[in-house]
């Protein structure tokens, strides 16, 4: 009897833990979301919201049918997926306009940053195309007419050889007539492509006449601004990198155009009133904009190899190579073609998002979100900007697409933060929904077996350091009762891949094999002081892996032969994010169920990271830094480790010490991650009114907290160690493996 129900029992585990995509619903099945706040944003008006109603999906047709919160459920023939978006904002999938995709990983890497559609250009510099990614955007395949002078005729069969194999649209190119281009746009559409011009020898004022949906490039569609005998030595010689080019006579000439020029108005003037939707991708000179980001450093990109990349920007500093000269005429450049985009917008040009991945250092999902930043730099709204990526492919061609109605295909982005008040919010992703398929989001980050983030691993035996031996071991060389445990558990050492540097961090599991939760402890200190020694692999993190666990302990970047260099709760954060994804490399782990642990600095860094995630189901924090402006009135020899560790500290004191003090932005920490929040009444190095305060912030914001003083403790409450562990391992225990429901935090009881 016992044994029938332990089956039972297993077979309801594995129910609930397999991912509803892979096996548990079937395509004549449903999924519904509920409770999600949908903006309404198809119109001239500002964002409203819907937030009572329900989207339902067709898994087998792939789109929506409903977005209601009066549909009948009881019409669904077949099982329903609810999705509980209560709190959250829903928008349609991120569509790309102009992008390679040469791999999985480029697959990968858009999905992950909600890119759920592509227009897929290949070819040249940008690479051979992959069509068969699984999991994939939805792919919309593009190719050029017009390369080479041909008559009409030719250009036609060409056009309806595409179709033949698959192409969805045309790119008119340099070499067309404005009779061919206006053939070729008739043809492509009865055909039903879309029709994209890159054009030369035809105008684009006469590209506005002819049927062309969008004109793509800011440095392409300028070409009416010039002298015209300039424009057709460009369509004859388009592409060229020597400085005396027809290309760069032609760019060099856009560099120094003035805003009043006449020439600009007009054309800004006809592209504005005409039908036409314009794609920028003015990512292409993103890395060429002073001061700009490190596309190296976003998540997505250790999935990412350089040499698949047309032009990559160096993983260190995240800029070209080029010559000073080309550095300087690039620059140039971008910052005028930016003030010739805002005339454009100015006379009410429309736009289409597109990242022109992957020339140039663009890269794939990363440089998307680049176009996005840089649209709202040139005028756009935030409204206008979203718009671009999503309904209006749909204006543009016709789709159905990038619209959260009835009969549109479900491309669903579910986001923690309202994308209207940050273009950033886009990224902070909580579901993706690409094809009616829920994608995990998570393995994403794994290309494949051949392609992880573990760079190298190598068996870690702390009993080897004297100051361990002396604690573990009896006078007969052998472990003591207490330590008898490390005999259970295996501790590694690793290197794994951190925004594109080589981290350190110590990793210990359970030999028995099992299906173990996950915990990612958070070192205290900075630099040296503080990193997990062989003392505390063995007191710690061994320890915590005897309870059941597979823990994981990042050491920062630079740490520990590390590289890149620790930022005292800046990009550092992303070291310990991207040790999510390691668990998935590693025997035996439930990667569904995982927990945090951090003490002093270390609980800063769990703050931090779970306003970035809400993939922690418990927490843990002793002695936790929360105020850092309070540390630095307290210890003013703190003063000179936030100068030396945090970037640009002294250009703006105040914004770096607010970013980093969770105390200040308790409103954007998980609600659904309970904290056992631990302190010594006696602890000086962070002074107990530092979880006061944070579990009063934590109150105000009803986050599930536990809060417990220890009279006389000291900082890393050596003088509890048992009643430590005992709480910590209850408190993980209880929601990592029982499952136990979060309290109620609303007031009630007599």
């Amino acid at each position: 009897m016992y044994n029938c129900l332990k089956s039972i029992v297993l077979i309801v585990i594995f129910l609930i833990l397999t991912p509803f995509q892979e096996t548990l619903y079937s395509e004549d099945d449903y999924i519904v979301i509920r409770g999600g706040i949908i903006p309404i944003y198809d119109t001239d008006k500002p964002v409203k919201y819907n937030v009572n109603k329900s989207i339902i999906i067709s898994i087998k047709d792939k789109i929506i049918i409903s977005v209601s919160d009066k549909y009948d459920l009881s019409k669904l023939k077949g099982k329903i997926k609810n999705i509980n978006a209560t709190g959250k904002y829903i928008i349609p999938g991120l569509i790309d306009g102009f992008g390679a995709i040469n791999n999985q990983s480029y697959a990968n890497a858009y999905l992950y940053m909600g890119i759920t559609s592509l227009i897929a250009v290949d070819g040249g510099r940008r690479g051979p195309f992959f069509g068969k990614g699984k999991p994939s955007p939805s792919i919309y395949r593009l190719e050029s007419i017009g390369d080479d002078t041909k008559s009409t005729e030719e250009h036609l069969k060409d056009l309806r050889i595409l179709y033949k194999k698959g192409y969805k649209i045309a790119l008119l190119k340099y070499a067309l007539t404005a009779e061919q281009v206006k053939a070729c746009s008739v043809e492509a559409k009865n055909l039903g492509m879309g029709v994209i011009g890159e054009l030369g020898h035809t105008t684009y004022r006469e590209g506005t006449i002819l049927g062309v949906n969008a004109f793509v490039h800011t440095t392409r569609y300028s070409l009416d601004i010039v002298p015209r005998n300039m424009a057709d030595r460009v369509a004859d010689n388009p592409f060229s990198d020597d400085l005396n080019s027809p290309k760069w006579q032609y760019y060099k000439y856009l560099s120094k155009v003035k805003t009043d020029n006449k020439s600009l108005i007009e054309h800004a003037t006809t592209l504005g009133q005409s039908r036409v939707f314009l794609m920028p991708t003015l990512s292409l000179l993103y890395l060429d904009i002073p001061n700009h980001k490190n596309p190296w450093l976003a998540t997505i990109s250790q999935i990412l190899n350089a040499k698949d990349i047309n032009n990559p920007a160096n993983k260190k500093t995240g800029n070209h190579s080029y010559t000073e000269e080309l550095q300087t005429a690039y620059t140039k450049l971008i910052i005028n073609a930016i003030k010739i985009e805002k005339t454009y917008k100015n006379k009410g040009a429309k736009y289409l998002s597109g990242s022109a991945t992957d020339v140039w250092g663009t890269m794939p999902g990363i440089s998307l979100h680049t176009e996005l930043e840089l649209l709202e730099k040139i005028g756009l709204s935030k409204k206008e900007v979203i718009e671009s990526a999503t309904i209006n492919f749909d204006r543009a061609f016709g789709w159905k697409r990038g619209k959260l109605e009835e009969g549109y295909i479900a491309d669903i982005l579910i986001l923690n933060s309202d994308p209207f008040k940050s273009l950033k919010n886009l990224r902070d992703i909580n579901l993706i929904i690409a094809n009616a398929k829920i994608i995990n989001r998570e393995k994403l980050l794994n290309k494949n077996t051949s392609d992880r983030k573990i760079s190298d691993s190598t068996n870690f035996n702390p009993i080897l350091f004297k100051n361990v031996k002396k604690i573990v071991l009896n006078k007969a060389g052998i472990l003591k009762k207490k330590y008898d445990y490390l005999n259970r558990v295996e501790i590694k050492k690793i290197h794994y891949l951190s925004d594109g540097l080589k981290v350190t961090a110590y990793i210990s599991y359970p030999k028995k094999k099992g299906n173990y939760p996950c915990i990612i402890y958070n070192r205290g200190g900075n630099r040296e002081f503080g990193k997990i020694s062989p003392k505390k692999t063995a007191l710690i993190l061994a320890r915590i892996a005897s309870w059941g666990y597979v823990v994981a302990g990042s050491q920062y970047r630079g740490n520990d032969g590390g590289e890149g260099k620790e930022e005292f709760g800046g990009k550092d954060v992303n070291d310990i994010l991207n040790l999510i994804p390691i668990f998935a490399e590693i025997p035996n782990t439930n990667t569904k169920k995982m927990g945090m642990y951090g003490w002093s600095r270390g609980g800063m860094m769990t703050y931090l990271a779970l306003m970035r995630t809400d993939k922690i189901s418990a927490a843990v924090i002793g002695g936790g830094l929360s105020d850092l402006k309070m540390m630095k009135d307290d210890r003013p020899e703190m003063e000179s480790v936030y100068e030396e560790l945090i970037p640009n500290y002294l250009i703006n004191k105040q914004k770096h010490l607010f970013k980093r003090s969770s105390i200040k932005n308790a409103s954007k920490l998980p609600k659904k991650t309970p904290f056992l929040i631990l302190h010594g009444t006696s602890d000086w190095r962070v002074k107990p009114e530092q979880s006061f305060l944070m579990a009063r912030a934590m109150l105000k914001e009803k986050i599930p907290f536990r809060l417990l003083m220890f009279e006389g403790g000291n900082h890393g409450l050596t003088e509890f160690n048992e009643e430590v562990d005992q709480m910590t391992k209850e408190w993980f225990d209880k929601f990592l493996k029982e499952d136990k429901p979060l309290p109620n935090l609303k007031p009630h009881g007599r």
